[in-house]
Formats: C-alpha cells, structure tokens, sequence
C-alpha cells in the first residue's frame, strides 16, 4: 500500500514507494525556509534508508543557507536535548522511530527542542507546496560542521537530575535491547554514567532492525529469555530512536507497555507534586496514579507535540503516552528513553522493591489493542460514519477529541487514524479481559465493512 504522511512535523512513508530524494530535498528547503537560514541540529537513526534521507536532507537545508551541526547517528531525545543549549533555529531527526524497516520519516523540531508547533508546521507545509523556498546564490550557500560533544553535557544533565548514588549503590544488572538502532553506541556512557552493570543486546548498527522496533511484550521476548540467565534485575526494549521503551521485570514477565508511563508518573509525582498531562487513550492506570496523588490530569490528543504543548500550557511536571513514551519538561521537551530508563530505576533503588512488585503495585486492567489498514481517505470516512450512528456504542459517553472515544462505567475504546500509518489504531480497555476483547472485535468487524 503506497502512502505519505504530512503531519505539522514532519513527513513519513515507505522508501521506494513514496519517500524519494527530490521530494525530501523539497521538504528541507521548507524549513530551511521557515528557520531563515539558521542554526540546525541533524541526526539520524540506522537504519538503511536513513543516509539517503540525512544526504537529501543536508542538500535541502545548505541550498537555503543554513548552518547545519552534523550529529550523525543520534537518538531523537539527545537531538532535541541540544537545540536550545546550542541556540538552533531548530533540528530534523531522521527515523523510522516505531516503524516497520521499510518506513523512514523527517521529524520537524522547533527551537525550543519540542516537535514544531502545529502553527509552525503549517508554514512549512505551506512553503513545500507552493516552492516558494529560499534560494541562496553560490557565495551565500549553507555549511556543514561535524557537531562536537554532544553527548556529555546530556548525561550530565540526566546525572543531575537523578540520585545517581542511590542507583549506583543498587548495583544493578540491568538488559537493554536498543534494536540496532540509534541507542546502540550511547549505552555504554549511560551506563558507566549510572554505575550500572550493563547487558546490552542487539546493538549492532547494522543498518537492520532486529525486529519490529515497536516497543511492546512481542517484541522484548529475547530480553525476557536473557534477563534470568544474566541474573538481571530488570530490563528494556527502546524503539530505533529511543523516544519510547518497554520494560521486562526480573521474573521474565514482559510487562506492557501502557505500565511504564504510571510507573514512572507515580515515581516522579512523588518527587515534585504537579499537573499530568497524557493523551486520550492512555491505560486508566495513570487515572488511577494521579488520583491518588491527588494531581490533575490533563488529555490531549495523541502525539509527543500535543502533550508537550499541554505541558507548556498548564505547567506541567510530567507528560506521556500509553506507547512506553515519557518526557520531564524540567528536563526537556521530548520523549526520552534514556530519562525514563533513568527514572524507573531510581525508582526500584529508593523503594528497594523490585520490578515485579512495582508493576504488581499498579492497579490493573485488560487491554486490547488491533489495526484496521487502509487507505488514509478510507480509514478517516469510515470514522466519520461510526461518529454519526452512535447506537454501537451502547450508551456509553461518547468523546472526540481525537478520533472516536467511548467510555463506559467498566472500560473504554478508541477508534483513531493513525498519524504514521495507513491504519485506524483500535484500543480497548476494561476491567475484564472478555469485555475489552470483545469491544475491540465489534469495532474491527464494523470498521472493516467500512474501509
């Protein structure tokens, strides 16, 4: 199925199919336009397609004058972390992220390290679709310049943010499985950086995905398998940009992903009492959290740019997705595997519980999670129906802030187009398993009529 996506930050799509140089070298001269010439951060993931993006990419952005700082391979949430400390007009990441290994994408970041603003973004979409780019002559061309340390001044702000003497005297064995991708050659530093005894695996950059990079239960099956043998005392899975993780506890349980996000939030609320942001249909475990730490929580729709905007909004101090994504705008403003990875042991060393009991700890509900695939056109008609006749939802509190939502007194389900792929996402959650089952079926046997 051949499709593109243009969201406000950034574009995606399958190589070969639909991301062609000319096409990527159009949308860099866009915001090389829209950032006038400026200051921008560049760095990409591994996979196989990603040096022909970062070589259109850089084209794009020296034809329109700017300075570009090379950082290579680089993790999104390290990218961002540098925008503001090096004062840049903004940055592009280039990364598949979650994606299968034939997606690549270009993620538009703003100045102050956010994903760029919807306003922002609209501007350069706006510019890529009517050419109208900044054209420097021969003398006025941009420049290249290799970034320099980077990386130190980010694990020292992690360092400062965590007791990292509390994780050190924890002494603990902790496996990573960075999916060959961006993480791989930053492990090494975090871990001498936390005085942790690091098992990494699957940390060739390779240019191969070692499996699908989502960060989920299915995929973290070689870390549970491992994590016993190496008498690990907890373990992660990091998606091939390192915004988003998934935990394995000790006993080999490869706990999903929807726990890392009230884990984390339950740790860090703890520490600085405050506003919670989150998006619509993040697991109620992290209603549940907040309630009983007394904090508000705000619901966006689905997206790091969302929350993050929301976290600016209402002073937030913290912000996530049911995806494994967690970002601290005390910190920065992006989603950040390694901060939360940081956190959560921090966590098990100031509790002295182990991973298993913190995740016992949470209250629990059954998830189910499916994907309709179709065209974009077909999959956002189809919703627009289900909108309009109501009646399958059977009396419960329909909601649309993004997509479809309908909640009842023992679950809820959402129905939503997703933004990187040619899908309708279907989640659905209820205290009983055969409930939320159930409703995700319903949901799929009538959207699928509709596609």
């Amino acid at each position: 199925m051949k499709s593109v996506r243009f969201a406000n930050f950034g574009v995606r799509g399958r190589i070969g199919d639909t991301i062609s140089p000319e096409m990527l070298i159009d949308f860099s001269c866009a915001f090389g336009t829209f950032a006038d010439g400026g200051r921008v951060l560049l760095g990409r993931d591994t996979r196989s397609s990603s040096p022909m993006l970062h070589a259109s990419v850089l084209a794009g952005l020296l034809s329109t004058g700017c300075e570009v700082l090379d950082f290579g391979v680089c993790p999104a949430p390290i990218l961002q972390f540098s925008v503001e400390r090096l004062k840049a007009a903004g940055a592009v990441s280039i990364s598949g992220g979650h994606t299968r290994m034939g997606y690549n994408a270009l993620t538009l970041i703003g100045p102050n390290g956010a994903y760029l603003e919807p306003v922002g973004g609209e501007v350069v979409l706006d510019i890529y679709h009517a050419r109208d780019f900044r054209r420097c002559a021969w003398d006025r061309q941009g420049v290249r310049q290799t970034a320099g340390d980077f990386l130190d001044p980010y694990l020292s702000a992690l360092a400062a943010l965590l007791d990292v003497d509390a994780i050190r005297r924890a002494g603990f064995t902790v496996v990573i499985d960075p999916v060959n991708g961006s993480a791989c050659r930053y492990l090494n530093p975090f871990a001498e950086r936390l005085g942790i005894k690091l098992v990494p695996i699957n940390g060739d950059e390779s240019g191969y995905l070692a499996h699908d990079p989502e960060p989920r239960p299915r995929n973290a099956k070689q870390v549970s398998a491992l994590i016993g043998y190496v008498k690990g005392d907890i373990g992660f899975v990091l998606s091939s940009d390192a915004g988003r993780v998934a935990l394995v506890c000790e006993n080999g349980e490869t706990a999903s992903e929807e726990f890392v996000f009230p884990v984390i939030a339950r740790h860090a609320l703890s520490r600085r009492p405050g506003v919670l942001v989150t998006n619509c249909c993040t697991s109620r475990m992290v209603d549940d959290v907040a309630a009983r730490m007394g904090t508000r929580v705000v619901k966006t729709p689905v997206g790091q740019a969302f929350i993050m905007a929301a976290l600016a909004d209402e002073d937030g101090v913290i912000g996530g997705e049911g995806n494994g994504s967690v970002g601290l705008p005390a910190f920065s403003r992006a989603f950040d595997g390694f901060l939360a990875i940081g956190l959560i042991l921090e966590a098990l060393a100031k509790s002295g519980r182990r991973a298993s009991e913190l995740v016992a700890e949470l209250p629990r509900y059954h998830i189910v999670k499916r994907q309709i695939y179709g065209e974009p056109h077909r999959c956002y008609r189809a919703l627009e129906t289900m909108q309009v006749d109501t009646q399958w939802a059977d009396g419960g509190h329909v909601d649309l802030t993004d997509g479809l939502r309908v909640d009842w007194d023992d679950g809820w389900l959402h129905l939503r187009a997703s933004q990187t792929e040619p899908m309708i996402r279907i989640i659905s959650e209820s205290k009983s398993r055969q409930s939320a089952a159930d409703r995700a079926l319903a949901a799929a046997r009538r959207l699928e009529s509709l596609v």
